[in-house]
């Protein structure tokens, strides 16, 4: 009944039966309106509350007991929630929620994306004490995070309590997921201050939150080093990827050189400051040439890549790269060149591969990077990975790939370097479900997963 009562509530908020009646300037309007949806939102939610406890009292009341409440019952207090943004993030959720199902513990994953193919695990047997709901998007996804309930909610979404994602009163901890091996320079600024916790992957990550904590005055949060969850699912994706290419390789020897182009999006990226002209002089070199702009380019900055695409559609040893899945492209490549891009040490870390990086000044306006008083571990180590490179060096790139893929040393001063600040390499959910557990006053088993082992040295223990 009181389903009904609200249906029609998320349609009219979403703004179908609203028109403009008067003039404000788009700043001004935006601001006010996403205040004034805020607002509403909350309001429905909070209200759909009320009516499901006093429903669940008058149940309790005609029934003479106590009925088993589900996990639909936002009046239920969950003892750890997961809230995703979206698809996007299901390599990093997935190890969560199979080592929370391997060890026999409750939770509900929340989701504002209607795809997100984590929501089809409330049909599989294999996760029978997992819940799962979609939570709309926009303003009803925020205002229904304000009236959780739950011990312990973790998260990858940054800003907690800076802009539309606020605290729940009747949440007990928050924990952020770093869902990255960057040490977390070049997220916005307070990406990070309000959370009672962070999952970190290492020492860089550390030394970043506690710089940022001083300079604000900030309260201590604990930090759990756990490691980098997606690696628990690219991993052994990426072994399977590259089997398959070293068998392919096998019936066709003597092919030449792959060069992995794989820029960020944005002002920073390569693309953006170069367009074209790195691209077109990579092909003049005896290689073959694979662009793989980032996901978010098609969104943010679809004239830029569209113009790219045109001027190097000529180019005979050049492919573009649009797969969902960069798995591919990295098993199959002998060398990546790029920016700040997060790819830069998925593809070091799990091919022991070099990576050129472009040497340009880079912008940290609105960036934690701005407060910070050193340098950003992912700049300051990217001379341990590959070579930078300028335009300068562009006249000469050929001999520059031709070196670099031949340089042995590298692969041993990639597996230092992870070793080094990426902790649970491939086998990291093990450690964070250790922490959730205990934060959420569970009680799990020692887990019987198979640890995958990773392909250049031993895990690094977990510690804090």
């Amino acid at each position: 009944m009181f389903n009904r009562i609200f249906s029609l509530a998320p349609g009219f908020f979403d703004g179908g039966a609203t028109q403009a009646l008067l003039y404000l300037d788009p700043g001004t309007g935006s601001l006010l309106f996403s205040v004034i949806l805020g607002i509403a939102s909350t309001a429905y939610f909070v209200a759909r509350d009320v009516l499901y406890r006093l429903a669940s009292s008058i149940k309790v009341l005609l029934s003479g007991r106590q009925g088993a409440q589900t996990g639909a019952d936002p009046t239920v207090e969950h003892p750890v929630v997961f809230f995703s943004e979206g698809r996007q993030y299901q390599s990093t959720f997935r190890p969560l929620l199979r080592q929370m199902a391997e060890r026999g513990l409750p939770c509900l994953y929340l989701s504002n994306d209607a795809d997100d193919p984590l929501l089809a695990l409330r049909d599989d047997p294999a996760y029978p004490l997992l819940q799962v709901q979609f939570i709309g998007s926009g303003h009803l996804a925020w205002a229904r995070m304000r009236t959780l309930r739950a011990r312990l909610v973790c998260m990858t979404t940054p800003g907690l309590d800076v802009l539309q994602l606020r605290r729940s009163p009747h949440v007990r901890h928050y924990m952020h997921v770093v869902h990255s091996p960057t040490d977390k320079s070049f997220n916005r600024t307070y990406s990070f201050d309000f959370f009672d916790s962070v999952l970190i992957n290492g020492p860089h990550q550390e030394r970043v939150l506690r710089a940022l904590e001083q300079l604000r005055g900030r309260k201590a949060k604990a930090l759990y080093n756990a490691g980098c969850l997606y690696y628990d699912s690219l991993l052994p994706k990426y072994q399977a990827a590259q089997q398959a290419v070293d068998s392919a390789r096998a019936q066709a020897p003597g092919r030449p050189l792959r060069v992995l182009v794989a820029p960020t999006w944005g002002k920073n990226g390569l693309l953006a400051r170069f367009g074209a002209a790195l691209i077109a002089q990579a092909a003049r070199a005896d290689v073959e040439v694979v662009v793989r702009p980032h996901p978010q380019s098609r969104v943010s900055e679809s004239e830029l890549l569209e113009r790219v695409q045109r001027e190097t559609a000529a180019l005979p040893n050049c492919s573009w790269d649009a797969s969902p899945d960069a798995v591919a492209a990295m098993a199959g490549a002998d060398i990546l060149i790029s920016d700040i891009s997060g790819i830069v040490f998925d593809f070091a870390f799990l091919t022991g591969r070099p990576v050129l990086t472009l040497d340009f000044p880079i912008d940290k306006r609105g960036f934690e990077a701005m407060d910070l008083p050193f340098e950003p571990w992912e700049l300051a180590i990217l001379d341990r990975i590959g070579r930078r490179i300028g335009m300068d060096d562009m006249a000469g790139l050929a001999d520059i790939l031709a070196r670099e893929a031949a340089d042995g040393t590298r692969a041993q001063q990639i597996r230092r370097l992870r070793d080094e600040y990426v902790c649970n390499f491939g086998c990291a959910s093990a450690a964070a479900v250790d922490e959730i557990a205990r934060l959420a006053d569970l009680r799990p088993h020692v887990s019987q997963a198979a640890v995958v082992a990773p392909p250049f040295a031993a895990a690094v223990p977990a510690g804090r």
